[in-house]
This record gives structure tokens, C-alpha cells and sequence, in this order.
């Protein structure tokens, strides 16, 4: 009996292969976390010489289409769209419901835009967000305009950008 439990065992010689799948899966969802954690929202640069408003909210940003507010222009995704002067719309460009004629044109090809992309990706929805990066001497008048032709084009959803009072 002693001889059957003093055997060895014998050695495996086989070579031991590293599984790399499961170690870069790991990572990868590593990577994904920490990634996620750093995100800060969404991403403003104001155009040269404009001067957000401060707040003290603390919301958290998000993404959406981009209107900015400047002295001579109004633009959309960095794009002009509609001229300012001073600040204000000209008298001409107020249509009846409080729009402005090329601020609305130009809303209505982006939701058409995002309407096209939804109908084709059945994971992308249809956006009502908008994000108003207007200069803090901008009139309440202007800034009216914009959100009426916006909400025309169906973007009802709105934030307006500012800096952090501390």
C-alpha cells in the first residue's frame, strides 16, 4: 500500500500558452471605464471675443445642435447663418410668429437632416435638443428670435451656455 501513494507524478512538459483574449478583453473594458469617467460633456469654444454669461448651476452639459450668438451673426454648428447688427436682427428678417427667415431655413435642413439619419438607422432618434451659446450682452429680444425658430423647426428641448460662477 505505502508504494501506490509514494509515486510520483509525473511532470506535464506541455508548454503553458497565455490566453491574450481574455487579458485584452479585460483592458478594453478598462479603457472604456476610464474613458467614460474623464468625459467631461459637451464641448464649447466660443468664437473670438465672445463672453459667456456666468451661472451658478451646476447641470451637467450635453450634446446638442450648437446656435451661437455673436455681434454680427448667428450660427449654427459654426456655420452663419443669419447677419446681426449689433446684436439685433433686422426688422426684415422677423417673420410674422417671431421667427427669423434664414436662422429658420437653416434649422429646418438640420432637423430634415437627423429625420433622414433616423429613418435609416433604426438606433438614432431624432433630437430636440439645442444649445443657445449667445455673448452676455445679447437682448432678450434676439435671444427670443432664436429660440422661436427653433421651436418652429420642432427643437424644443434648449440649454443656454454659460461659465461657471465659483
Amino acid at each position: 500500500m505505502k508504494s501506490s501513494f509514494m509515486k510520483k507524478r509525473k511532470v506535464a512538459s506541455e508548454d503553458m500558452s497565455l490566453q491574450i483574449t481574455s487579458m485584452a478583453d479585460i483592458f478594453v473594458i478598462l479603457l472604456v471605464f476610464l474613458l467614460k469617467g474623464y468625459s467631461t460633456g459637451a464641448s464649447i469654444t466660443p468664437t473670438k471675443g465672445l463672453m459667456l454669461p456666468t451661472a451658478t448651476a451646476a447641470e451637467a452639459n450635453f450634446e446638442a445642435l450648437k446656435i451661437e450668438v455673436s455681434e454680427t451673426a448667428v450660427q449654427v454648428e459654426g456655420k452663419p447663418m443669419s447677419n446681426l447688427v449689433n446684436y439685433r436682427f433686422e426688422k426684415a428678417d422677423i417673420q410674422q410668429n417671431g421667427s427669423v427667415k434664414d436662422l429658420s431655413a437653416a434649422l429646418e435642413r438640420e432637423r430634415k437632416r437627423q429625420l433622414l439619419i433616423a429613418e435609416k438607422n433604426s438606433d438614432v432618434k431624432v433630437d430636440a435638443k439645442v444649445m443657445i451659446i449667445a455673448d452676455q450682452k445679447v437682448p432678450y429680444s434676439t435671444i427670443k428670435a432664436v429660440l422661436a425658430s427653433a421651436a418652429v423647426n420642432g427643437y424644443t428641448d434648449f440649454k443656454l451656455a454659460t461659465t461657471r460662477s465659483d
